[in-house]
């Protein structure tokens, strides 16, 4: 039948259907569109039997105070702070830590099981309409919302099988056991699911790649410990609660200030730093080497051939080459070594503390490495191997102030390019030194 013979009702029930045939979730790998489903069913399952199980439990006055206040709480948050968690994401790509669990966390503490379900489907419901009139991807905000009703599920079981008495938070070590387990069941349930399923969606990338950063394992810690400070004060302290709103809005801010500056001195497809925040962090240590009369080292490193890169793989396919090559240096340097990209497909790196000989040492290690890393071109199959060179300067020899260091390191690399690329060189006409 076509859609123009249907009524009104009909053509929007036809459109709808239309839209969810062609949503990008059912073109995901078997695996992760089994996850997203299995993990959404099971949170569904386990709230109706939560429900059905804690009844009793549910029908008081002061459950439904609890689950009133903590339901009005989330959304004033939600409301007022809806703008600063748009910047989050946006500054974040896929952030992997939300402050959501504030409140999952409180209600794992002092609702009853069913409501604990209820609270964070709410929460999470007041999020999605906000998202989706951003346009966000419906899939995906069912999921986040699944995974952390049943990492909070969990976390109930835990805590209520360790400590029964624990909707009232009685003083002593049992009650500090049953919180600081259920917490970390919820951590690692929501988080896990989460890594999971953008495991499984991107072919089995590394998973040291998509492990939440410290930052964020920090943030999420600090969230945890708000829930039980909110849970706490609703049960002692209830006229207190809405100040609970101000340290969220405060949390919320710190992080999104700190996103902020990484942002200002990152640079977006490598994750190093960026050329001007790379200087003046050089600059600074610089400096401390002319005190204390310790010797250090800059490397400018530049890919060979790039272009060819480019023309055989495509654009996309280079930036994944440049940030590939920034997670060398950062395999091969030292942690607190300074890298960035300097423009282009040039690197920057300021090894500290470290002289010629070593530094040189250094450099041709770093050019190992990137040998070792081949590309597939995607529309020929060509097998890229990558080389690169690297023009090396040294203080005091090569220069006194950062931006002597870099002219001579750049003369370098040009030595390194003229004598047949894939080589370290020095600025003429210092003689390259033979450790060993």
């Amino acid at each position: 039948m076509a859609a123009s013979s249907l009524d009104p009702a009909d053509r929007l029930a036809h459109g709808r259907l239309r839209t969810i045939r062609g949503w990008r979730l059912w073109s995901m790998p078997p695996g992760a569109l089994g996850l997203i489903i299995g993990v959404e069913f099971v949170a569904v399952a386990t709230t109706v039997l939560s429900l059905v199980t804690s009844c009793a439990d549910c029908l008081t006055v002061s459950a439904t105070t609890r689950l009133a206040v903590l339901l009005l709480l989330s959304v004033a948050y939600s409301e007022i702070t809806h703008q600063m968690q748009r910047m989050r994401r946006f500054l974040g790509g896929a952030v992997l830590v939300g402050l959501h669990s504030v409140w999952a966390f409180a209600g794992v503490l002092i609702l009853p099981i069913g409501y604990s379900a209820v609270l964070v489907w709410a929460v999470f419901g007041v999020a999605a309409m906000r998202r989706r009139q951003q346009k966000a991807v419906a899939y995906r905000l069912a999921y986040t919302g699944a995974t952390v009703v049943v990492a909070t599920l969990a976390a109930k079981v835990v805590v209520t099988a360790i400590q029964p008495r624990v909707t009232e938070l009685p003083p002593g070590a049992l009650t500090a056991v049953a919180v600081t387990a259920s917490a970390l069941v919820l951590f690692l349930i929501n988080t896990s699911l989460v890594i999971g399923v953008i495991y499984l969606a991107s072919g089995g990338p590394p998973l040291t790649e998509l492990l939440p950063a410290k930052e964020e394992v920090g943030l999420e810690v600090a969230t945890l410990v708000l829930g039980m400070m909110t849970a706490e004060v609703s049960l002692r302290l209830a006229w207190l609660t809405p100040a609970v709103l101000i340290l969220m809005i405060l949390l919320q801010r710190s992080s999104l200030v700190s996103q902020l500056e990484v942002a200002a001195t990152t640079d977006s497809k490598t994750g190093l730093l960026n050329a001007a925040a790379w200087q003046e962090l050089s600059q600074r240590e610089l400096l401390r080497a002319q005190r204390d009369g310790s010797p250090c080292a800059v490397l400018l490193l530049d890919l060979d051939h790039f272009k060819r890169v480019n023309d055989t793989v495509g654009h996309l396919a280079g930036d994944a080459v440049l940030k590939a090559i920034g997670d060398a240096l950062k395999r091969e340097l030292r942690g607190y070594d300074a890298v960035a990209r300097f423009g282009g497909e040039e690197f920057v790196v300021f090894l500290d503390d470290i002289g010629l000989d070593e530094a040189w040492q250094v450099a041709e290690r770093t050019l190992s490495r990137i040998r070792g890393l081949v590309i597939n071109g995607a529309s020929t199959g060509e097998r890229i191997r990558l080389t690169a060179s690297i023009g090396m300067a040294a203080y005091p020899q090569h220069g006194q102030v950062i931006t002597e260091l870099i002219e001579q390191a750049d003369s370098a690399l040009y030595v390194a390019k003229r004598g047949g690329r894939d080589q370290v060189g020095l600025p003429l006409p210092a003689r390259a030194p033979h450790p060993g």
